[in-house]
């Protein structure tokens, strides 16, 4: 399902693009590693998408040369679907990390809202330091580490998104979804790297790149948990405007 998932809506977004499936051997984080680590070896690569993480761990630092890829392609990971919290590889420095949002639509499918979404992992790393593309855009509250996510993307189940597994429908959701359209929107030509989308946001004209949320909490912590104007803790910089991309 998950593969599905990725595979479906990247497509979706990108249908020119040709789609390179790596599979890891076993869920393992020396085989996730291995299979990051194929993936950055192409010369090929325009983009590559991640839908996986979990708790971030004293030795991540480490592991962050992983996210470098021969191409110059960017990392996009799925910030998490258990509210706030930061994860990795979505905290690494070298990695768009991407949140979660909810839309409402009006009657005839057109777009009524969007807000954070509750599931939306989202916070500050305990272990990266701040890379320069924040310490630029001067985030408040991050004393100094690295804030997560970076962007945001529809993750809720539903406002998700339909998928076919073995002739069945389902509609599923979370960040999952989002790394991989993010991925999509980068590999459509015009380049995305965090260095970039920190530069649009900080921009004059930042509204024609994003959608700014300013609605909803993954969670009870106020300031870390509430979507607010420019950068927050839940939704980052915001959702894509795929045209400006």
């Amino acid at each position: 399902m998950e593969t599905s998932l990725d595979v479906e809506w990247a497509h979706a977004i990108a249908p020119k693009a040709k789609i390179l499936l790596v599979e890891a051997t076993t869920p393992s984080g020396t085989n996730l590693l291995k299979a990051v680590d194929y993936a950055a070896a192409r010369t090929d690569a325009a983009a590559i998408s991640m839908s996986w993480g979990g708790a971030e761990f004293p030795e991540e630092v480490s592991l962050d040369s992983h996210f470098v890829s021969t191409s110059g392609a960017s990392f996009f990971a799925s910030s998490g679907d258990n509210g706030t919290g930061a994860s990795w590889p979505a905290s690494s420095p070298n990695v768009v990390g991407v949140g979660g949002t909810s839309l409402a639509l009006a009657s005839d499918g057109s777009l009524s809202k969007e807000s954070a979404w509750s599931g939306s992992g989202g916070g500050i790393s305990a272990y990266e330091k701040e890379p320069a593309f924040q310490t630029s855009y001067a985030i408040p509250r991050a004393g100094g580490m690295r804030a997560i996510p970076d962007v945001s993307y529809d993750a809720d189940p539903v406002s998700g998104f339909p998928i076919v597994v073995k002739s069945t429908w389902y509609r599923v959701g979370g960040t999952s979804a989002g790394a991989p359209q993010w991925a999509a929107i980068a590999a459509l030509g015009r380049g995305v790297t965090a260095t970039q989308l920190y530069s649009d946001k900080a921009s004059v004209n930042s509204n024609t790149y994003f959608r700014d949320i300013t609605s909803g909490t993954n969670g009870t912590c106020g300031y870390i948990c509430t979507a607010r104007k420019h950068y927050d803790y839940v939704t980052g910089l915001g959702s894509p405007l795929t045209s400006e991309f």
